[in-house]
């Protein structure tokens, strides 16, 4: 069987009108009820989603690609792989992807999964026997982007689980899965109380590198051997005051050689968690 009529046996007809299309043009604005949903806009996230056995509920996809001859096999076979994943595949007319999309250039593709859930129990099995661990933990964060930039940065260095205290925006918001490239899902994130959070972190023998302007010491003279939890503050306010006075807790600080005072908490997460990395890992991976 080729790729398009793969498709077309997985997929049913849905017009603009109808309450499929309205409920994904619901997930792309973040006005769902069901906030253990995601929806991620393009094919990057198939493979991804299908190796990691994340439910996908729904996929919808551009009908015209099938009948276009700039359609590339590539194309065909990633949604040939989605349709048949999904409990639910859709085709649906451009005029339908433009409504549903938030962006100019309107997207053609609309994977809606289901974010696996996590708690401070479950990630006890995760590090169980393991001391060589890196998290992050985001402290009252209220921008969306800039926590999926700093959960695909804390990935990318190495990064083993994220935490998420006081919390500002949904982890199923559409923004975040996107500029998280996956890593909100493909990592395990926990949503706790901080108070819980700081006493799970010391019951487990982690040590705080935090990031506060009112420290002396660089970012680079912190040592990160062993199991390390960096701790990322509001954009505007900064961390919570009893992480400076935690057991086991030590300040840093990225030198600002300029006029401005600090770095957009995204960009500084990313410094610090790369040289974390590097030192923990020693440069093989």
């Amino acid at each position: 069987m080729d790729f398009v009529a793969k498709i077309k046996s997985h997929s049913k007809v849905c017009g603009i009108s109808s309450d499929e299309v309205s409920f994904a043009k619901m997930m792309v604005d973040n006005k769902n009820k069901d906030k253990s949903l995601f929806v991620c806009e393009g094919l990057w996230a198939v493979d991804k989603l299908i190796s990691k056995k994340i439910e996908v509920s729904h996929f919808f996809y551009n009908s015209e690609i099938l009948d276009d001859a700039k359609t590339t096999n590539e194309t065909l076979s990633s949604v040939a792989k989605m349709s048949e994943y999904a409990k639910q595949t859709f085709a649906i007319s451009s005029k339908c992807c433009k409504k549903i999309s938030d962006r100019e250039g309107y997207d053609e593709f609309f994977i809606v999964a289901k974010l696996p859930q996590y708690s401070l129990s479950s990630l006890e099995k995760i590090i169980k026997g393991k001391n060589n661990l890196l998290a992050i933990v985001m402290d009252g964060l209220e921008q969306p982007g800039n926590i999926g930039a700093i959960l695909r940065s804390f990935d990318c260095a190495g990064g083993n689980f994220a935490i998420v205290t006081n919390k500002q925006a949904r982890l199923s918001n559409s923004r975040l899965v996107r500029a998280s490239l996956g890593a909100s899902f493909m990592m395990p994130v926990v949503e706790a109380e901080i108070d819980e959070v700081q006493n799970w972190l010391q019951q487990n023998n982690f040590k705080c590198v935090v990031t506060d302007l009112q420290a002396k010491k660089s970012y680079r003279e912190a040592d990160y051997k062993g199991r390390v939890a960096i701790i990322a503050g509001n954009e505007h306010t900064g961390i919570s005051d009893s992480w400076r006075h935690l057991k086991n807790s030590e300040s840093i600080i990225i030198p600002m050689l300029g006029t401005c005072e600090s770095l957009n908490v995204g960009f500084a997460s990313t410094l610090v968690a790369y040289e974390a990395g590097l030192q923990k890992f020693e440069c093989k991976k």
